[in-house]
């Protein structure tokens, strides 16, 4: 063959090839956390390395609960004692949002709950207000307060209506019609109006044999399934005999379906829990990693981690789940055989305690 040909031919091949290796490349998630006092990360997840490190302005030594937009662009957090929310750019770190929820005379926290709405153009905020009188301190009743999320570094309240106590995370729903506030109960309301839709059994479960349950639900995380999953402990009765039963909560936020079911003796899982995008099983973390069946309600596997993680999350294809919170790294794990793959120490080891771990889809 001519030599001109047989290099034509080689070139063709290599490009074949290229396509080929290019094909198997994962686009890859990004990871966002943050930590004490003041940062947020994006992480490259297929990487497995700090992408930006940025610096959240006022965040006066608190980073909680982080919000995506819906078009994963921006970062809602909840900083500075629990009383401003900053919006950060995710490519460029500049703040682009800002409520400072306390004024003159009026202390508000907010305690985790939170949401944006599926438009993006709003956000709602669960305040704790107190009047701060001369003498006295004056509890107020909770509210739920709406911001515009392009009104700037100086947000005001567009409108506000009446909230229930003891409230720790907000869902919204599809549509953007009516969200979820997840406290004592699960609560739907409507978005426009603050009207009261719907109730649904948490404490006031209608659960045989079972004593009214407990969760502790900070980690807002429903990607990539939308659905919204937590354990909760409670005391069973059978034969007589009482044990206290871990069980999972599943709460489908687009189709409304709320399900309970028992996998455990309580032992080891406590905090957060996300749901594989397959739906055939969930993933918590605390001291251990643990894995439950969601078919047949067991655990399937457990194992130890080396130091407690608070909040946990899985890849937007499944490939990888990832634990993260309370220290300064982010563990990489298989999600079959649940070994480690690799750890991710943050610039600086800063803590990050209760900060959310968000998965953002690659675009």
């Amino acid at each position: 063959m001519h030599m001109t040909k047989l290099r034509a031919l080689a070139f063709a091949l290599s490009a074949v090839a290229g396509l080929a290796v290019a094909a198997t490349v994962r686009a890859g998630d990004l990871l966002v956390t943050g930590a004490k006092p003041d940062r947020l990360y994006v992480i490259d997840a297929e990487k497995r390395a700090v992408k930006s490190e940025f610096r959240i302005p006022g965040a006066n030594g608190i980073v909680g609960a982080i919000i995506p937009s819906p078009d994963g662009k921006v970062a809602y957090v909840v900083v500075n004692k629990m009383e401003s929310i900053s919006g950060i750019d995710l490519k460029t770190g500049k703040e682009v949002f800002r409520a400072d929820l306390s004024k003159p005379g009026e202390r508000v926290k907010n305690f985790f709950a939170l949401d944006v709405t599926s438009d993006g153009k709003e956000l709602i905020v669960y305040e704790l207000p107190t009047l701060l009188k001369p003498s006295e301190y004056q509890v107020e009743d909770p509210r739920f307060a709406v911001f515009k999320t392009n009104a700037g570094l100086h947000a005001k309240v567009s409108r506000s209506f009446p909230a229930p106590r003891r409230l720790h995370m907000i869902l919204m729903r599809p549509g953007g019609k009516t969200f979820y506030a997840i406290g004592f109960d699960l609560y739907e309301y409507e978005t426009a109006t603050g009207k009261l839709v719907g109730t649904h059994g948490i404490q006031k479960w209608q659960l045989p044999a079972h004593s009214q349950p407990d969760l502790l639900a900070f980690w807002p995380v429903t990607e990539p399934t939308g659905v919204f999953t937590s354990p909760v402990i409670s005391e069973a009765t059978a034969g007589g005999a009482a044990a206290l039963k871990t069980g999972m909560m599943v709460l489908d936020v687009r189709a409304g379906t709320l399900e309970f079911n028992d996998f455990e003796d309580t032992s080891a899982l406590i905090f957060s829990t996300v749901l594989s995008p397959d739906r055939k099983f969930a993933y918590g973390v605390y001291s251990t990693l643990t894995k439950v069946d969601m078919a047949s309600h067991t655990l399937a596997k457990r194992v130890p981690v080396d130091h407690t993680f608070y909040s946990i999350n899985v890849a937007t294809d499944g490939h990888e789940v990832y634990i993260a919170g309370a220290m300064c790294d982010v563990g990489f794990y298989d999600p079959t055989s649940l070994e480690r793959r690799a750890n991710l120490k943050l610039p600086g080891c800063g803590d990050q305690s209760l900060a959310s771990l968000r998965v953002i889809p690659a675009r």
